[in-house]
């Protein structure tokens, strides 16, 4: 995201390995050891198309003889131009020269022949490491601004260690963010051997520092808006007109209108040249996205077997717009219909009285009906809350509440078949009807660092949120939510989520346990089929991304509540797992996952579609 990602110019420190040969010819009676009987030896200068069925390394003690042929990209069944083979071979040199091998030598390659037909060959290498390099003298030249203390500081590297091509790139890179947050983001570090000691295997260098000007911002402005106004958009970034040049600034600005919410796409470049050496221009250039959202949900469950009973649907309809009439404004409708049926209205107000400060206002109602028996739980409830961000990633809210609750009533029994799929904790005693109102206060703090938080890459998320209650239904209660986001290969993620809550109380509401089972907590069972005062789950996915929106994934999924009548034990640990897949097209989103409970046959998982259309 540095747009104006400074050169660190190598070239000095590395001249004498572009004039080192790729390879040093050994003599002919190096390899004769290795040359089969009556099996004639081959200069790799005269190798046509060969199949390698054997590539074997000799005196290789830093690298295995794994990684070198990793290196090489060896495949025994692959055939190999000479070109492909010398540049493999240049490739391990290569990394030995990273590692600080800046010595390290191949032998001139030897074929021989292994099959009558001479299509396939064994290639015998040597590998001559040499010392491995370490850091000597160093110094700094031309630094200013930073005493030489700080800088090395900075660059992290001390005399007597090994030298490494990447530690020396990291701490330039430190140096350069230095320099850059403090408004010198033209400084040019360049290293310069002083002396190559190859007898003893060590390097003296210099770092030559031209600090350069201290930059200020002298305009900053947004364009592609079509629907947001440029107001809304500006207040979100900490960059400011006149402010020195601060990469972190220009980094959580990016950061911030990635997150927003109100945009398809912004250019990675955000800076321009200004009118003068000393002034440079903010520019994020963005195409707006669609922000009002309707989102269906359907589950799919099959009927139990050796019962009555029939499929079960379930549905959630929620209808959303983040960026009402371009200022910033949520508005939101939410309707959910299974066991718990749920309604909730909601607004909130961004940058009240023109401070970070978001205030919203919630009406929910909710209906609960228990699996177990026929005793029903409502509740009205209605908070206000209050929001703000702070730093680069954190953001804190506090919500006041208030609850009117009435649960209880005539109970039924419970079919065998359905027994040992719930909380068996839970019996069939008449529950006396209750009502009562609760006030509520939590406060939540969470810290953001996905990189996207609709599809990310990398970063992670955590959430910590506690509740206090008084009036007739005295409860504490608390949630820790973790998610992690990990990149292994190219467009591969794995995603890692942790989820735990728990409350304590006497006569806790059925209203107030926690639920799980479905789509957004365990998938491959039925949507919250399970409950308890305790709660945990978590999941983990291998997701495969097929754009900027979409990706195809498998998941397992892990949850447990604890039992009503004992809050500090655990019920069985349940497994769901499958795969999905979130698709991206020009109407919407359209999310599907087909999950499996433990021990259930392949046709007896539950299907949970997500469909999403913008406007």
């Amino acid at each position: 995201m540095h747009s104006n990602r400074h050169l660190i110019f190598l070239c000095t420190l590395f001249f004498c390995l572009a004039t080192m040969p790729a390879f040093d010819v050994i003599g002919q009676d190096t390899t004769s050891e290795k040359t089969p009987p009556n099996n004639k030896t081959e200069d790799i200068s005269t190798l046509p198309l060969y199949n390698i069925a054997q590539l074997n390394f000799e005196g290789n003690k830093h690298f295995n003889q794994k990684k070198l042929r990793d290196l090489f990209r060896w495949e025994a069944k692959k055939v190999y131009s000479q070109q492909e083979i010398v540049a493999g071979f240049e490739r391990i040199l290569s990394a030995y020269r990273k590692e600080g091998f800046v010595f390290a030598l191949v032998s001139q390659p030897t074929v021989s022949p292994i099959s009558a037909s001479n299509t396939q060959v064994s290639i015998n290498v040597t590998i001559r490491e040499g010392k491995r390099l370490r850091i000597g003298d160093f110094s700094l030249i031309g630094n200013e601004l930073f005493s030489q203390s700080k800088i090395l500081r900075e660059l992290g590297l001390r005399k007597g260690q090994f030298f490494t091509r990447t530690a020396l790139e990291q701490g330039i890179e430190r140096i350069q963010l230095l320099y850059s947050e403090h408004g010198y983001p033209k400084v040019e570090i360049e290293p310069i051997i002083t002396n190559l000691l190859p007898a003893i295997g060590n390097i003296n260098f210099a770092l030559q520092i031209q600090e350069g000007e201290k930059v200020k911002i002298s305009n900053i402005k947004v364009s592609g808006l079509k629907k947001t106004k440029t107001d809304v958009v500006l207040r979100e970034i900490p960059v400011k007109t006149n402010d020195f040049f601060d990469q972190r600034k220009i980094d959580q600005s990016y950061h911030r209108l990635r997150n927003l919410g109100y945009f398809y796409h912004i250019q990675p470049n955000l800076l321009e040249a200004g009118t003068t050496e000393d002034t440079i221009n903010f520019h994020a250039k963005v195409t707006e996205a669609r922000t009002g959202r309707l989102i269906g949900v359907l589950g799919y469950a099959p009927p139990v077997e050796d019962s009555d009973s029939v499929p079960q649907l379930t549905g959630v309809v929620e209808v959303r717009e983040t960026n009402l009439l371009g200022t910033g404004r949520d508005v939101k409708f939410y309707w959910k219909s299974g066991l718990l049926k749920a309604l909730r209205l909601g607004y909130k107000e961004p940058w009240v009285l023109g401070k970070p400060i978001t205030l919203g206002v919630l009406y929910s109602q909710l209906k609960q009906r228990s699996p177990i028996n026929d005793s029903e739980s409502e509740e009205r409830a209605a908070s206000i809350s209050g929001n703000t961000k702070f730093g680069r990633f954190y953001e804190s809210e506090v919500t006041l509440g208030y609850k009117r609750i009435h649960f209880g009533g005539v109970t039924s029994p419970l079919p065998d078949s359905l027994s040992p799929s719930i909380n068996t904790s839970q019996n069939n005693t008449p529950i006396p009807i209750q009502r009562g109102t609760k006030y509520s206060v939590t406060v939540r703090l969470t810290r953001d660092s996905r990189d996207y938080f609709l599809n990310p890459t990398q970063g992670r998320r955590d959430s910590v949120a506690v509740e206090l209650s008084r009036s007739d239904f005295k409860l504490r209660k608390v949630w820790l939510d973790l998610q992690q986001y990990f990149q292994t290969w190219e467009n591969q993620i794995i995603a890692i989520e942790l989820h735990g809550a728990a409350a304590w109380g006497i006569n806790i509401p059925p209203t107030e346990l926690f639920y799980l089972g479905g789509a957004t907590t365990l998938r491959g069972y039925d949507e919250d089929w399970f409950s308890g005062p305790r709660r945990a789950h978590g999941s983990l996915e291998y997701r495969f991304l097929m754009g900027r929106n979409s990706q195809i994934f498998t998941f397992v999924d892990l949850g447990s509540v604890t039992f009503i009548d004992r809050p500090s034990v655990f019920d069985k640990l349940r497994i769901g797992y499958g795969f999905g897949a979130r698709l991206e097209s020009k109407g919407g989103i359209i999310q599907l996952d087909y999950g499996l409970a433990a021990g259930d046959s392949a046709l007896r998982g539950k299907i949970h579609v997500k469909l999403g259309a913008a406007f």
